[in-house]
């Protein structure tokens, strides 16, 4: 897909793939950043970071979590974002300079084989990130791609279109913060395959939601949201380092 093609998908689709977005070599080490966090006052059986996040859930699963979020502060972050055009791409599709384009810390998600508990339902990131005016999803497999069989996210085409929607928030497993999203029964959704070293550019209004993990292993995903600071009034850093309050 040509720049000018991912461009036009994004505003007409709400979401376009960009390809070899990322080199293998950098995802490689946001994957040994997790791992390192991972075995913090742990000795692993095994030798993969899928072996070590399933001991590591059997044990407690704040610790996958915790380690998921420590990539906020990784050097191999900065690494990754830093080497890919990634960012260029997000700015020309916005119309600004790439120096007005922010991000939130990124974190990983690790979809747990056969476990539901902590798959999102129909939603909008927007509705996360309300006193943003523009939000971007990245969204990439960091470990093993992103398919109907380990795990992606299915998403409405064109849903973006239609702004926000009325939403319902609840806690799943009295916890786990939902704001769902109204969906009609005949809207069509379409799961998203997406190689490693590609990126999901995501519209901030686009409906989507987890397709659970039928495999084996855990699936691994990046997320970093961009904001459009150009849109934004004042520069308020709460908003962009305390997310996960």
């Amino acid at each position: 897909m040509s720049p000018s093609d991912l461009i036009h998908s994004y505003h007409k689709d709400g979401f376009a793939i960009a390809k070899d977005a990322f080199k293998l070599s950098d995802l490689l080490a946001v994957a040994d950043s997790m791992q390192y966090v991972l075995e913090k006052g742990h000795t692993s059986n095994g030798n993969s970071i899928d072996d070590v996040i399933l001991e590591r859930e059997q044990e407690n699963h704040d610790l996958v979590y915790k380690a998921s979020h420590a990539l906020g502060s990784s050097s191999s972050t900065y690494r990754l974002l830093g080497r890919s055009p990634i960012l260029e791409t997000v700015a020309h599709l916005w119309g600004v300079a790439e120096t007005q384009v922010h991000l939130t810390p990124m974190y990983l998600i690790a979809q747990l084989p056969s476990d539901g508990r902590f798959d999102y339902t129909w939603h909008q990131d927007a509705a996360y990130y309300r006193r943003f005016r523009e939000v971007l999803t990245l969204w990439f497999p960091i470990t093993h791609a992103a398919s109907v069989e380990n795990g992606t996210i299915s998403v409405l085409s064109g849903s973006h279109l239609q702004g926000m929607r009325p939403t319902a928030t609840h806690q799943r497993h009295g916890f786990f913060r939902q704001i769902e999203a109204d969906v009609a029964e005949d809207e069509q959704e379409k799961p998203l395959l997406i190689d490693v070293g590609d990126c999901c550019l995501l519209h901030g209004h686009t409906v989507h939601r987890s397709v659970a993990n039928r495999s084996t292993v855990p699936r691994v995903t990046g997320v970093v949201r961009l904001v459009n600071l150009t849109d934004e009034d004042v520069y308020d850093r709460e908003l962009f380092y305390c997310t996960h309050k």
